[in-house]
């Protein structure tokens, strides 16, 4: 399939002026000011017009509760759970999923099952291991072991601090969990992101 996009305002994210776009397959071949095609029938070619229209790069959101959000009202205040087509029309390609703080009723492996899930219908996805609380839930047990062998998990996260919602963590054992999650994102050649939520208390941890 090649998919030729006419006359948009192009960043890369620089930004480049109103070009055309040249699609083959879902690689972009080509960028110029003027693409024009002269193929056989036998080639199918989708033409867009971009006039007036933004082209930039798919964004990467770092921060999403894919199996819903909420809840710190009752059940029903439980946000439902992020959908591709959600995602798409806001322009994300890339999220990294995460608990908040319900790390309970939501767990870490339905967690990385919604992320496959979601890769499977065409985006990339990565996920953060633990939630709110510390000593943080993993898969394996460990949280450099879920870095090192767990393939979506990049970092740690979403690790709530002075806020009446953590777990009212003492500095060295938050200090603890940002080292494994550092560490363990030197050896597996991961981001080892430590995602944090910071709350207004005046304890500051």
């Amino acid at each position: 399939m090649i998919t030729l996009i006419k006359n948009a305002e192009v960043y890369t994210p620089e930004y480049l002026g109103k070009k055309d776009v040249l699609l083959v397959g879902d690689k972009i071949a080509a960028i110029d000011h003027t693409i024009s095609l002269e193929l056989n029938e036998v080639v199918e070619v989708a033409e867009i017009d971009g006039s007036g229209k933004k082209l930039v790069p798919g964004f990467i959101d770092s921060h999403v509760h894919l199996l819903g959000g909420g809840g710190e009202g009752g059940f029903a205040t439980r946000t439902p759970e992020a959908t591709l087509s959600g995602l798409t029309t806001a322009g994300v390609t890339t999220v990294v999923g995460c608990l908040g703080t319900d790390g309970v009723a939501r767990d870490l492996v339905s967690l990385y099952a919604k992320a496959k899930g979601l890769e499977e219908e065409g985006i990339t996805t990565y996920m953060y291991s633990g939630s709110y609380r510390l000593p943080l839930k993993t898969i394996t047990g460990h949280i450099m072991k879920d870095i090192m062998v767990v393939d979506k998990i990049i970092g740690i996260g979403e690790v709530a601090i002075s806020d009446h919602r953590s777990s009212q963590p003492s500095f060295d054992e938050f200090l603890r969990a940002v080292s494994d999650a550092r560490v363990a994102g030197m050896l597996s050649g991961k981001a080892g992101i430590i995602n944090i939520h910071l709350g207004d208390g005046k304890r500051k941890i």
